[in-house]
């Protein structure tokens, strides 16, 4: 077993921060924050083991099925509506490189206003940061694992949506009021993404995962046959997700020891029959062809081409993600903390984020879709944004609203998988 993480960079970037962020999260850290603000395991279990756990104030951990309605507190109201708009600066506190520059400079020139971006590298800086109350943040970008704590911590300052008109107007119906936020109290959704596999149609033809019985087994299938040109996300989640689909699992929180268990001994294997690599640099490793199998991220297989040498077309790249939407899938939001000392600009930022134009310039930069109903697979292509070989990295609201969602786990949860990703990852 071989660990790319670092391999191919002059730095962490965007990809690396958006998605760690999730492993970060369900690291021992995370796993002590979450304990810290009250996660406990209440009575009962899914039929596939999942406990049924509470998070901070005694809410239910969100899931699609189980939907959270955020607390709102008599000190910690929203903002009036009709106010005027502060003269700045607006203080956003984001992931490096995780916004287009550009995006920023026409919010300045719409409302005559300078955005200062302070930037964190892990979740738990960030979140131990704005948590503290030392720090006057406007706009911040919160992990979906860490959305009830920062709720019921009155970290984050309930929405006035009447400043947000974008949200119903744009995005798609199925997030206007999420089940992670219903309502949409605090958040507004930024990036959507879906965990699939990309390969190099070059190296590999005529291979496709749809042609298997199971598409998710197409890493055993293969990697034998190309032992050391495979990946695998260097993600906890991600990983331990992609034994479950392989063993034919479809709950990807499951929290059922023999079924975390069988995944861990499945991913033992495949290190061992195709030497497989992990990293979470895919778009890097397919685009110069050190790879030619990885489980992949949607956005990042959107950009390989922009990586790839020249010369190399990039019609060879291919994405596959189920066309029903069962799947991985996840998303990000953006927040305006209670501190803010320019709320209402806050809101409109937000609002700006959700104009059509300003999302199709934002996926020129990041290659992370936004849910936006203009963004369909049809759009992006004949816009010239992506290939045709890439339009599967774009999904549609239907197909999100039947994926797999990676959700936080109870404190018991998060000891099971750390345990269970590390001897994955010692194999």
């Amino acid at each position: 077993m071989t660990d790319l993480s670092g391999a191919g960079e002059g730095g962490t970037d965007r990809r690396t921060f958006i998605k760690r962020a999730a492993a970060a999260a369900m690291g021992a850290s995370g796993a002590g924050l979450l304990a810290a603000c009250g996660t406990t395991t209440a009575g009962g279990t899914s039929g596939s083991g999942t406990t049924a756990a509470l998070g901070p104030g005694g809410l239910p951990l969100a899931r699609p099925y189980r939907p959270v309605t955020l607390p709102i507190y008599s000190d910690n109201r929203a903002i009036e509506s009709g106010l005027t708009p502060e003269k700045g600066p607006l203080q956003l506190y984001n992931w490096d490189s995780y916004i287009n520059p550009d995006v920023v400079k026409a919010f300045e020139r719409k409302h005559g206003v300078k955005v200062q971006i302070s930037t964190f590298t892990t979740i738990d800086e960030a979140v131990a940061k704005i948590s503290s109350g030392a720090v006057q943040f406007d706009v911040f970008v919160p992990e979906l694992v860490f959305l009830e704590r920062l709720a019921v911590g009155k970290v984050l300052q309930p929405l006035n949506l009447s400043y947000i008109p974008n949200l119903t107007a744009n995005v798609w119906p199925s997030l206007h009021s999420p089940w992670y936020d219903v309502g949409s109290r605090y958040t507004v959704p930024y990036t959507i993404y879906t965990t699939g596999i990309g390969w190099r149609a070059d190296k590999l033809p005529g291979f496709n995962p749809a042609k298997l019985a199971n598409p998710w087994s197409a890493l055993w299938v293969q990697g034998p046959k190309i032992a050391g040109k495979v990946g695998l996300l260097d993600d906890q989640h991600e990983g331990l997700a992609m034994g479950l689909l392989h063993n034919g699992v479809s709950d990807v929180n499951t929290e059922n020891p023999r079924l975390i268990n069988a995944s861990k001994n499945a991913l033992v294997q495949l290190v061992s029959s195709a030497n497989m690599k992990f990293d979470t640099n895919e778009y890097q490793h397919l685009a110069d062809g050190s790879l030619w199998l990885h489980q992949a991220w949607s956005g990042d297989m959107a950009s390989v081409p922009t990586y790839a040498p020249q010369g190399t077309k990039p019609s060879v790249f291919k994405y596959w993600w189920p066309t029903d939407g069962r799947g991985p899938i996840n998303n990000d939001t953006f927040a305006i903390l209670r501190g803010a000392r320019n709320p209402v600009l806050a809101h409109l930022f937000l609002n700006h984020l959700l104009d059509t134009q300003q999302v199709f310039k934002n996926f020129t930069f990041l290659y992370y879709q936004q849910p936006i109903n203009a963004m369909t697979p049809e759009a992006v292509v004949k816009g010239g944004l992506l290939t045709p070989n890439l339009n599967t990295t774009i999904i549609r609201e239907s197909q999100f609203k039947n994926g797999l969602v990676q959700g936080p786990l109870s404190t018991q949860g998060e000891v099971l998988w750390q345990n269970a990703w590390a001897a994955v990852k010692s194999a």
